[in-house]
């Protein structure tokens, strides 16, 4: 749950949480979706659930556990952005283990994606990992690594884990802060370049109102972004991957196409259309097209 502290200092809690917002929207956005994590059985886990539920998301793990539900408390700036400090030690997030994920959980699936803090935590992180390594062939493996500092105590450690998802992964979408804190590069692209040399085929790179920068190992691009009267960046960057898959998955993209300028740049076109409706309403949601 994205808890937020309000100028007046009331506390307000929203559903919210990297993958999660991205199952919504999807749901949202009309495509099928899978969502694969552990809910609390606690008030805010039953929330979650309604909430995915609600947005026609499917769980992969019905049982909820015992420990309480992630709490991330959301402070504002002037400019609606977002600075997060994260209550996860021993919460609902970490508690995805191999036995829990059904044999076959990938057959038919188009995509599969990967991201937040909970990377960083375990026993999920180890089991996404495997989940990943043994993804199939065909299918297209998106990472957004979301990097929060604030919930990272072992920079060094983290660092090795991404590199060992990213064997596998064949698109990744980061922020600027992302690649600063990953890579310590002199500029963005060069990041970009550093993660696609570990193994993906691109890197499409975030930065707040700025345009867009996509990244192979032959070249780069750039997609504008709109103006837009932001409400709050909170589950910008999740209605950006939602809009991805979503465009990804309806016209039937192969993992092939990951490095493809053509449909990396349509399907980045409609990623910044989706994130810019995040931005227009309180919270991780979106508001209406148009």
């Amino acid at each position: 749950m994205d808890v937020l502290a309000e100028p007046d200092g009331r506390l307000v809690a929203l559903p919210g949480g990297a993958v999660f917002n991205v199952a919504r929207a999807i749901g949202w956005l009309g495509a099928d979706c899978v969502y694969l994590g552990r809910l609390s059985d606690d008030r805010f886990g039953a929330e979650l659930r309604a909430r995915l539920t609600e947005a026609g998301a499917r769980l992969a793990v019905e049982e909820p556990t015992a420990a309480p539900t992630t709490l991330a408390l959301a402070e504002l700036d002037s400019a609606g952005s977002a600075r997060y400090r994260f209550y996860h030690v021993h919460t609902s997030a970490s508690q995805l283990e191999p036995g829990m994920i059904a044999s076959g959980l990938l057959d038919g699936a188009d995509a599969l994606l990967v991201g937040g803090i909970v990377l960083g935590l375990e026993p999920v992180s180890s089991t996404l990992l495997s989940l990943v390594a043994g993804a199939p062939e065909r299918l297209t493996v998106v990472c957004d690594p979301n990097c929060r500092p604030s919930a990272i105590d072992d920079l060094p450690a983290y660092r090795r884990t991404i590199d060992a998802f990213l064997r596998r992964v064949d698109i990744v979408k980061a922020s600027v802060e992302d690649l600063a804190l990953l890579c310590e590069c002199e500029s963005p692209v060069d990041g970009a370049r550093r993660l696609i040399e570990r193994g993906p085929s691109s890197v499409i790179i975030t930065d707040g109102p700025r345009p867009v920068s996509i990244v192979t190992a032959e070249w780069v691009d750039q997609v504008p972004v709109p103006v837009v009267e932001v409400v709050d960046t909170i589950g910008a960057g999740d209605a950006f991957i939602a809009g991805l898959l979503g465009w990804w998955v309806e016209q039937g993209a192969a993992r092939g196409a990951a490095h493809d300028r053509e449909t990396l740049t349509a399907a980045t076109r409609a990623a910044v259309e989706v994130s810019a409706r995040a931005c227009r309403v309180r919270g991780a949601g979106l508001a209406p097209p148009g």
